[in-house]
């Protein structure tokens, strides 16, 4: 499909007189990004150690090894090799119907029976609309396949395989490039350059997506522990039931206090001690007092 990707990009710069420059700039382009996507499904195959690694070289077979490259991982508990397999089959259906509109709009403008006509709508954007005049019998077939086979199929299963595609893709991407596997995802979607990003990610080590995630999640907790000084072995956050945490302090001897933040503790209470402990020249036991009544001193 990438092919017609890159074809449709050149079209606007070319006449009629040389198209033939569309399918030269579109092949080339398309052999150049095959050429990385295969070198990269090769070797990632012999990493792991997979079969049938000559499918990496031919098309539609690729998209399959694709999932197999990619099992791994699982898309919604789907396997991969099964999406895989039928977005192949898609991908072989749209090339043919493609290519077929191809064919058939490539003859209608050899005979002279096909016309763009650039129009300007009433929101003031240009639009190309298909005229055709004097269009023999035996091109009948080719002008249904203009007006139709593009707008009314070729459309929805484009859709379908887009979507499948994005399966595969994802699974792959989640597979051999774990932290970006969606800017890689929607990348290689919208612009047809997956098989460069293959070759960036072909070295890397394949692994399940949601391993990954829980080994992650497990290092920023143990970061955040020992942020705030806890023991990295220690799951309780301290707890006094856990091993090795620190136990209740002991209780003071018997007959002392305990210093408080109390901001009172200068006054005695009524036993003539002070909050943090200390007695008073007037508490019992102390001469003159009478249990630190503050007017004593008028009886």
């Amino acid at each position: 499909m990438d092919f017609f990707e890159y074809a449709t990009a050149v079209e606007p710069l070319t006449t009629n007189t040389d198209r033939w420059v569309i399918y030269l700039v579109g092949g080339l382009c398309f052999a150049i990004v095959f050429v990385f996507q295969t070198v990269a499904l090769y070797v990632i195959s012999g990493h792991e150690g997979y079969k049938n690694r000559w499918m990496a070289f031919i098309p539609f077979f690729s998209t399959y090894y694709i999932g197999v490259c990619g099992q791994k991982n699982r898309f919604f508990k789907m396997d991969i090799k099964k999406i895989a397999i039928a977005t192949a089959i898609f991908e072989a259906v749209l090339f043919t119907g493609y290519l077929v509109y191809t064919i058939a709009s490539e003859m209608l403008l050899a005979n002279g029976s096909l016309a763009r006509v650039a129009e300007t709508n009433i929101y003031g954007l240009e639009t190309v609309r298909d005229v055709f005049t004097n269009v023999p019998a035996s091109l009948a077939w080719a002008e249904w396949c203009r007006r139709y086979l593009w707008q009314y199929i070729l459309t929805w299963l484009d859709l379908i395989y887009t979507f499948m595609n994005v399966m595969v893709l994802s699974c792959f991407f989640q597979t051999y490039a774990a932290r970006r596997y969606f800017i890689f995802t929607i990348t290689s979607v919208f612009f047809p350059i997956q098989g460069i990003l293959f070759f960036i990610v072909r070295n890397n080590k394949g692994m399940n997506y949601y391993e990954f995630m829980r080994g992650e999640q497990e290092r920023q907790y143990r970061a955040y522990r020992q942020y705030q000084g806890y023991p990295a072995d220690d799951p309780y956050n301290r707890n006094p039931y856990s091993t090795g945490a620190p136990q209740n302090p002991p209780p003071p001897p018997q007959g002392q206090g305990v210093k408080t933040d109390d901001p009172f503790d200068e006054y005695p209470d009524s036993d003539g001690v002070n909050s943090n402990g200390s007695g008073t020249g007037n508490g019992s036991g102390g001469s003159g007092g009478n249990g630190g009544d503050p007017f004593d001193e008028f009886n």
